[in-house]
Parts: structure tokens; sequence; C-alpha cells
């Protein structure tokens, strides 16, 4: 397994980023002071067994679960808050590990017992000090729930220690290492240093995230006064310098614009090797969130439209192959037939005294249409000599008209030939 040293725990003084919400596996950050949650993040952050956890996910992503997809951000809230995120790690964790009684697992909190048996008899090897909590009858579950989210972290760390020591880890490492060149996934990259106490280190992929860390080495002075190699005591710690791309680039500045040779090589390799890498996983972010967002609007407006029935289909009866349903369709049948049969002879009969009704009427019309003959016939003499004597006008008022128009004509060529005389 890839680990670090053991180093106390050291809080960052730079203010950290508090999570936010995550879409579709990539964990959206907010600066939020007043959070309550800040101190314990960056607590957390001051820990270098999270950036070893963070590494082993990293490391043996395969084997735990493929499935697992969490982010940096996602495990330390889950640490903070023992919600479903740090169950869904633990368990995942906890499957890997021998005897294996998926039973156990299921049902809440189940696996918390399960944890604090499996860790109890491995605790002195790969733990220091006594473990935090021990199975007792149930109240294991609200003693790991009121633990400090370090102590979480030291729960984590442990079961990634023991899972490590497991068979097919070692199988894992192995087969990695027979190919000829070890998976880069198995170390973190150095980045540089000022080459005396203090290193930088660069880790993590496109589900966790990018995170850059800072190692610092302090030797003490008492160690210095005796001159004691062999009784040299020194003080590790490891702070996570930056974790989002806002962060990467004001590390990069603050170390290009040093006057230490060394810590401003430090800052050009960030902003050549780790910069790119952290900006197009921004990038995959910025996508993610606005698909996340085109979503949220398509289900709204979905929502606002109107509802729209659309017709029912029709019922389909079940089929019985008996003697008395045929009957009865029968029956029915015929009764069908015979009213229709009815109501066409009563439509038949109304039209017949509808015709007889119109026969009467239209005697009726003759009669009075013959009288108005009569009438039109007296009446047409007098109208005939009105229209001769209106035709006979008109033809004398278009002849004048004919005339006078010739006329015209002769005039209008008279002038003009005695002008081009």
């Amino acid at each position: 397994m890839v680990t670090l040293r053991q180093r106390p725990t050291v809080a960052t003084t730079e203010p950290e980023p508090v999570l936010e919400n995550c879409v579709d596996g990539l964990t959206i950050l907010s600066d939020d002071e007043d959070s309550p949650s800040d101190a314990a993040v960056k607590h957390l952050r001051g820990s270098w067994e999270l950036a070893s956890v963070l590494n082993f996910i990293n490391v043996f992503r395969p084997l735990i679960s493929e499935k697992l997809k969490v982010t940096a951000e996602e495990i330390e809230m889950g640490l903070i808050g023992s919600d479903a995120t740090n169950a869904q790690l633990h368990i995942a964790l906890l499957k890997g590990i021998p005897p294996v009684n998926n039973k156990s697992l299921e049902g809440g909190d189940a696996w918390i017992t399960a944890l604090c048996k499996k860790l109890d008899p491995w605790w002195p090897s790969i733990a220091n000090g006594e473990i935090p909590v021990t199975a007792n009858k149930g109240e294991e579950i609200s003693g790991y729930k009121g633990l400090d989210p370090t102590d979480r972290l030291q729960f984590l760390k442990a079961l990634c220690e023991l899972r490590a020591q497991q068979d097919d880890a070692r199988k894992y490492i192995q087969d990695n290492a027979n190919e000829g060149a070890l998976n880069p996934c198995f170390g973190k990259r150095k980045l540089g240093g000022d080459g005396k106490k203090t290193s930088y280190w660069f880790d993590g992929n496109d589900i966790l995230g990018y995170r850059l860390y800072k190692e610092v080495n302090e030797v003490s002075k008492s160690a210095k006064a005796r001159k004691n190699v062999f009784s040299d005591a020194s003080c590790f710690c490891w702070e996570t310098e930056a974790t989002n791309l806002d962060e990467f680039q004001r590390v990069a500045r603050e170390l290009s614009s040093s006057k230490a040779s060394s810590l401003a090589a430090v800052g050009k390799t960030i902003e050549t090797d780790a910069m790119p890498v952290v900006e197009k996983f921004h990038k995959k972010k910025e996508r993610a969130i606005k698909k996340k967002m085109r979503q949220e609007m398509f289900v709204s407006a979905n929502i606002s439209r109107p509802i729209r029935f659309t017709r029912s289909c029709r019922n389909r009866k079940p089929v019985t192959y008996t003697f008395d349903e045929y009957d009865k369709m029968i029956t029915d049948a015929v009764e069908d037939t015979d009213e229709t049969d009815r109501d066409e002879e009563e439509g038949i009969e109304q039209q017949n005294a509808s015709l007889a009704g119109s026969n009467d009427s239209s005697e009726d019309t003759k009669m009075k249409s013959a009288e108005d003959v009569s009438k039109t016939e007296e009446e047409a003499p007098e109208s005939d000599n009105d229209d001769v004597k209106e035709t006979e006008k008109s033809k004398e008022d278009s002849e004048e008209k004919i005339q006078f128009g010739a006329k015209n004509r002769m005039r209008q060529r008279v002038t003009r030939n005695s002008a081009l005389c």
C-alpha cells in the first residue's frame, strides 16, 4: 500500500471552500466562511491521513468498486456528517475483507457494527493508540456517530490499511509491477521543493479531483542542541494547499514570484504540468453543471405546461367459450336488429307523411304562380314601350358622341399640318 509517514495534525492557514452540491459525480464548491462545517473541513485537510485515504482510493479503485464514483469533497462531507456517501464507501471496503456477510452490511447502520468487529483485532498493527469505539450490543452505532470527524478518518484509514493487506490487493500490485512500467497512479508526483524542509506533491484523477499538497519537515531545537543524529526528533505536517482551479492559480502565482529560485521553479512546474490538467477537469465540471441546469429547466417547463388528456384505450373483454354466453350474444344481436328495423319503419312513415304534405303545398304554389303570370302579362305592354323609348335615346346619344369625336380629330390634324408648314 502507498502510505505516508505519520505526522501530527496541523490545520491550514488559508480558507478552504465548503461542499455545496454534486452534479454528475462532480462536486460544486462555494467559499462560504460562515458554514459550520468550514472549520471541520480545514481540520481534515490538515491531516496526512486524508491524503493517504484519497491516494488509496485512487490506486485501488478497480478492486474496491467500479461503480463507486465519489469525489474528495464528498468523502470529506461524509466524514463530517456520517451520511450515505460515507456508508457506501465503508461498505465497499468491507466487502473486500473476508469473511464477508452481506446480510450484516444491510439495513441502515449495520455496517458500523461490522466495521468495529473487523478492526478490533487488527487495530494495534494498523493504527496507533486504542480503538475509539468497539462493538457493544448496538451502542457502537451511536458512539461512532458521536465521534469527531478526525476520529472517523482514523477508522477509514485503518480500514484502507486492512484492505491493502488482502491477497487480491497484493496480486493487483504484483501484476502492475510485472508489466515493466508501474502504473503512474501508484505514486504521487513530487513537483519539487526548497530542498530542505518543504516539498510539493500533486495527486488525483478525474473522479476524485486534483489536489496540491505541501509537506513540511521541521527539526526540533532540542535535537540540534544535543547534536545527536539518532535522537533527532522531527515534526512532519501535511497540508492541502489547493483543491480547485482558483487555488492552483493562487499558489502558482505566489511561488513564481518567490525570491527563492527553487520555489519559483515549483511555481513554473505547477503552471506547465498541473494547471492544464486542472483546467480540463474544471471545464468538465462546468459542462456538467450546465447540463444539470438544462435538465432542471426542461423538467420545470414540462411541469408548467397544461396536462393533455389523450383518448383512453378500449377495454378488452375477457373471452369465454361457453354455450350460455354464445346464446346470450345471439339474443342480444337479434334484439338490436329488431330495434333498428322498427326505427327504419318509423322513419319511412315520417318521410311519407312529409311527402304528402309537400304535394299539397306544391299544388297551392302552382295556382299562385299561374295568377302571377297573368298579372305580368297584363303589365308587360306598358313596360315594353318604356324599354323601346330608352333604347332609342341611347342610340341617338351614341351617334352624337361618334360625330363629335370625328370632328375633333379632323381639327387636330389641321392644326398639326399648319404648324409643320
